[in-house]
């Protein structure tokens, strides 16, 4: 059910952004960001997708939303520029989510994912009254844990997943003070 509300909410937008669903449109920053060993660093390395790759794996994506499953959306800034991709994976379940971002690395420190981030925080504690938000970041990627920290994310533990070191973060409804 909430996953269907966070959908229909679509899309969401902020002072700089616009959070939409990706559509095969977003092939192209999709490609680019496959070949910045910057955005990369952090995600095995550079990928050497094809387009048709790419279109296929976006395809993928676009069948959850088709199912009513919130998925993977695309940032834009105002003008139109897609610039990275975002999302909320509600889990009903226990009424948590966890939220997973990447972005094109020409728009890296200049706030916007903390920004996006700051959207979907909103969304989840304020209209879908989620208790907690997760996010995880490999150990080392110091930006991405700043991003959460600025946010008030708390480090709660690490784990291993294919020999990457990961470091879990957690907001909790109470402890986040959104407007």
């Amino acid at each position: 059910m909430k996953n269907k509300i966070f959908i229909s909410l679509l899309p969401f937008e902020t002072k700089r952004l616009i959070i939409r669903k990706t559509s095969v449109d977003d092939v192209n920053m999709l490609l680019k960001m496959d070949r910045q060993e910057e955005t990369q660093k952090y995600l095995g390395g550079i990928k050497n997708k094809t387009r048709e790759e790419r279109i296929a794996f976006i395809e993928k994506k676009l069948e959850k939303f088709d199912k009513g499953l919130a998925g993977q959306l695309t940032v834009c800034l105002k003008d139109g520029t897609s610039i990275g991709l975002i999302g909320l994976n509600i889990r009903e379940e226990n009424n948590t989510g966890e939220i997973g971002y990447i972005f094109d690395y020409d728009y890296c420190n200049k706030g916007y994912c903390t920004e996006a981030c700051q959207k979907l925080l909103e969304i989840g504690f304020n209209r879908l009254n989620l208790k907690c938000i997760s996010a995880d970041t490999v150990d080392g990627n110091a930006s991405s844990k700043r991003v959460l920290e600025k946010l008030g994310f708390v480090y709660e533990d690490s784990f291993i997943k294919d020999s990457t070191v990961f470091l879990l973060y957690t907001i909790n409804k109470n402890e986040n003070d959104l407007k």
